[in-house]
């Protein structure tokens, strides 16, 4: 996969962004609304620079560091289960259910012979898997073919631009 951008490259700035994330989720949970939502309230906004890739990633560190979607040693397990049934994926899809480090879950993939293109799907740039023989046009078709793995409350998160 080629090289992200991190939204903190320094990762004491990244543990610091997802302390103060897990306080406000934590002094919230009572209040019966999404995580989602709450981290949108927060200021985990799309515009005008943050990717959907960097909104999964801040999610997936909430998530994880709550206990949420983590499936430790059983994750590779989960994720062949994940491909069985959605053999092409764009990484928003699989993070939805997934909260385990990005490195673990990549190396796994690749593991599988999975690689990662970046793509444009219904307007915005994601990074899709697939297996290495997938044509780009297969991708696509098969992408447009069925329905996007998630619910309101996280397509509402991916998308949330704040009222000016």
């Amino acid at each position: 996969m080629k090289q992200k951008k991190s939204m903190h490259p320094d990762g004491f700035k990244e543990k610091q962004l997802t302390d103060a994330l897990l306080r406000i989720v934590n002094n919230r949970k009572g209040e019966g609304i999404p995580i989602e939502q709450i981290l949108n309230e927060a200021g985990v906004t799309r515009p005008p620079v943050i990717t959907i890739y960097d909104m999964v990633e801040v999610r997936a560190l909430v998530l994880y560091a709550l206990g949420i979607d983590r499936y430790g040693a059983e994750l590779r397990e989960a994720i062949i289960y994940f491909i069985a049934a959605n053999p092409v994926f764009c990484w928003s899809e699989l993070r939805y259910g997934c909260s385990d480090p990005e490195q673990a879950i990549e190396a796994i993939l690749h593991e599988l012979k999975y690689v990662c293109r970046e793509l444009e799907i219904d307007g915005e740039r994601e990074n899709v898997w697939s297996s290495r023989w997938v044509s780009v046009r297969t991708i696509r078709k098969k992408l447009a073919g069925r329905k996007r793995v998630g619910d309101t409350a996280y397509f509402k998160f991916l998308n949330y631009k704040p009222r000016s």
